[in-house]
């Protein structure tokens, strides 16, 4: 969107600070706060300004210094299994979705005898709304969002499209399955082919905030799929970083920074509206980012990895409910956490089974969390079902068992800021590790440079113990062969449920 674009942007703006007067004289709050969810895909540790200088992201970063910054928020290695366990409290390992993430062609979604959370804050009186990526499954209806307990759904039902002709792919065959992936609820929406992804997104929302009352309390959960591929971005976000001379890392800068734009649009919406004074702002990545587009450092490992640099993400709180604000919070955090949390805030129910903790107290007054440990995840690692692959923290330490691959160190193409910290260790790293059982020290070696599982036998064995215990209720992965049935040729060109059974 170029200059024509921009000016509308701000006649609009000029527009709403004459309308936002007249809502805010007139507006009740809400006894219930709104709840906003802002989830980035393949964002990395790096990849945003309050970890690294060199990335534009202003209005994230405002909003974190001015809220909560979550330094040890943990999320699953992957798309799908992130969105899962936000929407059921569960861990992923627990309910089948330990796997990969979701084919498009896949036969399956998620578990539908689990109360998500958009239907938990519905019967607590909220109107819920969900806008972007979806990825948890649209094989049948009862698997796509306006039939989990959203009121509205703007967005594409797959992990990834183009993000401005929404062109989707699946590689079931030889030459692979493509379609078209954009609704607006349950309809196809054409309307918008061609215009970048982040404004329609937060043209919507926009247009959403102005025409709802303030008074009756909103989910909006926004899922972006900034900075997953396809690497593409506008030239005007892209320009600030083209010293760099890395094009994937240019590309990948300038998607976050587009992602932060849209976010300060939707902030401005909320303000104008009467939302924001009752408002809950959440930020979070699904995962880590994908080691040759973001950045995770100075972590080891990237997405789809075990190591923190798959699954710690950048997030933060921000309200101005909030009493104490500014700081850092070094609380233990885990995906799973969000459903009671936000329940809780919201007067709703959480079901039995979660694995999740309410850690709005711990986060917002500096108490003691409730959770003192947490599953990274639990996977088999072939066919037969043999090795097994998976990490546990507790307290300081972290035990990673199986073969753990992906454990690089990846120094940013953009460099450092004179006298910036640097990282403890080289930036070259192990793609392997040959020892079945390692231990860190994840508080006093972030990084994870020094394996101590030979120095701290009992302590490994305490946490094989728990590990094991939890492995007890590893239920196999839900991940049933592509469906040729699901081809977008049967269906207009359009990728559409209605060619599996649902269970």
């Amino acid at each position: 969107m170029g200059r024509e674009g921009n000016y509308q942007r701000m006649v609009k703006s000029v527009i709403w600070m004459w309308m936002s007067v007249q809502s805010l004289a007139s507006a009740p709050a809400s006894s219930k706060p709104h709840i906003i969810f802002l989830l980035a895909d393949d964002l990395g540790w790096y990849d945003v300004s309050w970890h690294n200088p060199k990335a534009i992201t202003p209005n994230l970063e405002s909003l974190a210094n001015e809220g909560i910054i979550l330094e040890q928020s943990y999320v699953q290695p992957v798309c799908t299994p992130t969105r899962s366990a936000l929407m059921t409290g569960r861990y992923p390992f627990t309910i089948g979705r330990q796997g990969p993430p979701l084919m498009s062609s896949a036969p399956t979604g998620l578990l539908l005898n689990a109360t998500i959370l958009p239907e938990s804050l519905k019967k607590a009186g909220y109107s819920t709304h969900a806008v972007g990526k979806w990825h948890l499954g649209f094989c049948h209806w009862d698997y796509t969002p306006t039939h989990r307990g959203f009121d509205t759904f703007y967005g594409l039902y797959s992990g990834m499209g183009d993000h401005y002709n929404r062109d989707s792919y699946a590689s079931i065959t030889e030459t692979g399955l493509h379609g078209y992936d954009f609704r607006n609820n349950d309809e196809p929406d054409f309307r918008f082919n061609g215009t970048y992804d982040t404004y329609v997104y937060a043209d919507f929302v926009e247009n959403l905030l102005f025409s709802r009352d303030p008074a009756e309390p909103m989910f909006l959960y926004m899922a972006f799929q900034s900075i997953h591929s396809p690497m593409q971005v506008p030239d005007v976000y892209r320009d600030p970083f083209r010293y760099i001379g890395n094009e994937s890392r240019e590309i990948s800068l300038g998607m976050a920074y587009a992602m932060d734009d849209a976010i300060g649009r939707v902030v401005t919406a909320l303000k104008a509206t009467g939302h924001y004074e009752n408002s809950v702002i959440v930020f979070s990545s699904d995962n880590g980012a994908f080691a040759n587009n973001g950045n995770n450092w100075p972590l080891r490992g990237g997405k789809s990895t075990l190591w923190e640099g798959g699954t710690r993400a950048p997030g933060f709180i921000h309200s101005p409910l909030l009493t104490k604000t500014g700081f850092k919070s070094q609380t233990l955090f885990h995906v799973t956490d969000w459903y009671a949390t936000l329940a809780g805030l919201a007067g709703g129910t959480v079901p039995e089974g979660t694995d999740g903790f309410d850690q709005w107290e711990a986060l917002t007054t500096g108490t003691e969390s409730p959770r003192t440990s947490f599953v990274y995840n639990l996977n088999t690692d072939n066919k037969n079902a043999t090795e097994l692959n998976g990490a546990f923290r507790k307290g300081e330490y972290k035990l990673l068992v199986g073969n753990i691959k992906g454990g690089q160190w990846i120094e940013p193409p953009e460099g450092f800021d004179e006298g910036a910290p640097r990282s403890h260790g080289a930036a070259s790293g192990i793609t392997g590790v040959d020892s079945p059982v390692q231990l860190y020290n994840v508080i006093e070696d972030p990084e994870e440079r020094h394996d101590v599982a030979d120095s701290h036998p009992e302590i490994v064995a305490e946490l094989l113990e728990d590990l094991e215990r939890e492995f007890q209720r590893m239920v196999p992965a839900d991940n049933p062969p592509q469906d040729p049935s699901s081809d977008p040729k049967y269906f207009g060109g359009v990728w559409s449920p209605g060619w599996c059974d649902p269970h």
